[in-house]
């Protein structure tokens, strides 16, 4: 039976070291640090909760039909920006990713006719799946003149996809001048065109080639030298026709600003959203295209982000907390400094952040005495399974038998009349220290040759054979007796 246990009350005051009070107290068993599991239970709540309740569920991928929890986000597309390590306090949190999510146009106003927008490129698929970030969907796409006469009165562009240190960096002042209207072009064409979306990407990270760097600049003076008023003519005649049949263009409700997303490694089912407000960033120790990033965000008391929609007017709550990116890519600098606001909103935010007044720090007690609280921090931070390590430290050498005790069971072992095996005992003989001199046994000679199985000389073997005859010679009865 799988209950889950609630998680104890930890021991805190508004003082440090108000633990050693109890080791004054010669009554009380008094654990060690280690023993008392305070700091380690203080340790894995804090990780939990900065994984799984600080930051809003931007989405949930379930696992096979069981369904989430969480409602679907709003049509978006969404876009790796690079993965690091993270640290906040005294956790780190290794591959982390970040996303950028750009949100598309929703369901047209009442009232008006219905038309999506579609895609000139059949196989570019704006609406990215969970599953799926960057694959591609060749469904080919049907467009209708109302689908694309919506698609061309876009009067606003989603987000600043593009910087204008970056165009002019392409192009060449002299020949195109960088206006507003410019660069809403190019995202606009970014937008439907994947292309010239990829060459944007490669040229802010600095990774394109020469040739594409050119190939982007012969891109971008080709929009700026397309002629706005063929385009306007173009909208009115299709507005006019429109008219007359009693049409009119799809209203669409203002699209929100483009959002950070990040993915935690210890849970790559859900993924979080990183909420709009006061914020500054600041680039540490650049080294070639990777350098620390230190993100400067506002979190309530309560340690739990809230979304724009449902954030409280009251803002003296706020905490600033540091997200320290480890070296993180220039791409995803460049979104954290849009998604920010640019430089002037990031010194108005830091002012801000600088003036909160930090509450009162409470201090945890790190040895508590034997009692309920430490039978229930115990049991908190016991493992769910019994862990044993697989290998426990190196093994002890076997010894190696000897070739004596490989005989066969025969030689060692005698058979009893009932059948049963009975072992022989082995008779130890115990070697002589000494070899034996070579020797007659009768007259001790040692220079002379032996006989009769090396014991004899030849003079004692012939008195010994004399004196065998002379004993065994058998005595003849005389048969007239």
């Amino acid at each position: 039976m799988n209950q889950q246990l609630v998680d104890p009350a930890l021991p805190v005051a508004d003082r440090p070291f108000w633990d050693r009070d109890y080791s004054e107290d010669e009554s009380q068993d008094v654990q060690t640090i280690a023993n008392s599991f305070v700091l380690l239970k203080s340790l894995k709540q804090s990780r939990e909760r900065w994984i799984h309740h600080t930051f809003p569920k931007f989405s949930s991928r379930g696992r096979g039909s069981k369904a989430t929890d969480v409602p679907t986000p709003p049509p978006h597309t969404i876009q790796n920006r690079g993965r690091c390590n993270l640290e906040i306090g005294p956790h780190i949190f290794h591959d982390t990713i970040f996303y950028e999510v750009h949100y598309l146009p929703s369901v047209p106003l009442p009232g008006h006719a219905t038309s999506q927008p579609a895609s000139t490129n059949p196989y570019w698929q704006s609406t990215v799946p969970y599953g799926s970030p960057y694959s591609l969907n060749p469904t080919p796409a049907t467009s209708t003149p109302s689908a694309n006469a919506a698609a061309t009165s876009t009067p606003k562009p989603r987000s600043e996809i593009v910087s204008t240190p970056l165009i002019s960096s392409l192009t060449e002042a002299s020949i195109t001048p960088i206006t507003p209207s410019l660069i809403n072009q190019v995202n606009i064409a970014a937008a439907s065109n994947p292309i010239l979306a990829n060459l944007l990407q490669l040229a802010a990270a600095n990774r394109a080639s020469e040739d594409q760097l050119k190939t982007l600049g012969l891109l971008i003076q080709s929009l700026a030298n397309m002629d706005s008023s063929l385009t306007m003519s173009a909208l009115m005649t299709t507005a006019g026709d429109q008219q007359s049949t009693n049409y009119r263009l799809p209203t669409y409700p203002p699209v929100k600003e483009f959002d950070i997303v990040i993915e935690f490694g210890e849970a790559v089912n859900d993924r979080w959203l990183i909420p709009r407000g006061p914020a500054c960033a600041q680039r540490l120790s650049a080294v070639s295209s990777k350098a620390d990033i230190d993100l400067t965000i506002c979190i309530p008391d309560s340690g739990r982000l809230v979304t724009s929609d449902s954030q409280s007017t009251s803002e003296t709550n706020n905490l600033p907390v540091i997200l320290s990116l480890k070296e993180a890519q220039f791409m995803l600098w460049d979104t954290i400094s849009r998604w920010i606001g640019g430089e002037e909103k990031m010194n108005s935010y830091k002012k801000y952040l600088d003036s909160l007044v930090p509450p009162q720090r409470l201090y945890l007690g790190l040895q508590i005495p034997s009692g309920p609280l430490l039978t229930q921090l115990q049991a908190a931070c016991a493992p769910p399974y019994v862990m044993k390590p697989l290998r426990q430290g190196p093994a002890p050498a076997r010894q190696k038998r000897s070739n004596a005790s490989r005989r066969l069971v025969t030689a060692h072992q005698a058979v009893s009349v009932d059948g049963a095996v009975v072992k022989r005992s082995r008779v130890s003989h115990s070697k002589s220290s000494s070899a034996a001199p070579i020797q007659c046994l009768s007259c001790k000679q040692t220079d002379v040759p032996l006989i009769m199985g090396g014991r004899f000389c030849r003079p004692c073997a012939s008195t010994a054979g004399n004196l065998q005859q002379t004993v065994t010679q058998p005595v003849q009865s005389n048969p007239l007796q």
